[in-house]
């Protein structure tokens, strides 16, 4: 980290914390839109540091302290949420319930020619499984391959508040950016498995606006980003609430939160496979003379 981000970081805060208590009362809080620019990370950004840089540190409890994430009590345990997803040109209704300890359980459902489609994908922790429910239910049965892998690591909703609370993961500051015209800061994550994420925090707001990874469409590695522009306030912790997706910096589909909960009693919610149980016939009753 240059003495130049040292000089306009601290302004970050200060105007971030002035600005907090607008930022919760505002019912919506929209940035002016344009064309997104995705920097590239400098040479040798791929190498995971031994430890997270003073300069991401600070970026992400400015963003943590501006959402009113950092001293949430209780803390944002899980986000419980319903909308409309459009990818390319199929649009679905979901209902999504994301949690801090990593699980995900998201249901599409859609009408075509007359009929209506509902499946179930569900990440408990550890493995992934897929159910058809409708038109026909299905048996459950495990979901494998880079497109499990890649439904298990992403977050719409939460990812912005727990991935920088991962133990496993680093943090390295990688420049300035531009996100929808505006200003930004990039900071690169590094998981497990050499898993490398993006996150860009507006200069002016310290909010999250951008985030990604590696994704594949159609077989082919691509960058895929979320692109946040509108957020809303959730029992006092701002969340976003549109998200436009981005695959290699061009949109190809949205996300719109409707309906949004957090910290939700889920005691009743199942994250776990259901075991599949044979059918057995019926004994022919008995016929009495």
């Amino acid at each position: 980290m240059g003495p130049h981000f040292m000089k306009i970081s601290m302004p970050i805060v200060r105007q971030s914390t002035s600005h907090l208590f607008w930022l919760m009362m505002a019912p919506l809080l929209t940035f002016a839109q344009s064309e997104s620019r995705h920097p590239q990370a400098p040479a040798g950004a791929d190498t995971r540091p031994a430890q997270t840089d003073s300069a991401s540190a600070q970026l992400i409890k400015n963003y943590l302290t501006v959402t009113g994430a950092l001293k949430a009590q209780p803390p944002l345990l899980n986000v419980v949420a319903q909308g409309r997803i459009k990818e390319s040109t199929l649009e679905r209704q979901f209902h999504l319930i994301e949690t801090s300890d990593g699980k995900r359980r998201l249901t599409y459902s859609w009408t075509h020619l007359g009929r209506k489609h509902r499946v179930l994908y569900v990440h408990d922790g550890l493995q992934t499984w897929i159910q058809v429910l409708e038109p026909k239910q299905q048996t459950a049965h495990s979901y494998t391959g880079v497109d499990a892998q890649h439904f298990a690591n992403q977050r719409w909703l939460l990812q912005p508040f727990t991935l920088p609370k991962r133990a496993d993961y680093k943090f390295k500051y990688q420049g300035t950016a531009l996100v929808a015209g505006r200003p930004a800061y990039m900071i690169k994550g590094y998981g497990k498995a050499n898993i490398h994420s993006w996150f860009y925090f507006d200069q002016e707001k310290s909010l999250l606006t951008r985030w990604g990874g590696q994704g594949k469409i159609a077989g082919v590695t691509e960058a895929m980003d979320y692109q946040a522009s509108q957020f809303k306030p959730v029992d006092g912790i701002l969340i976003p609430s549109y998200i436009q997706l981005l695959a290699q910096n061009a949109p190809f589909g949205y996300i719109q939160v409707e309906q949004m909960t957090i910290n939700q009693d889920l005691n009743e919610v199942s994250f776990f496979m259901p075991e599949h149980i044979s059918p057995t016939l019926r004994q022919r009753p008995t016929v009495k003379n």
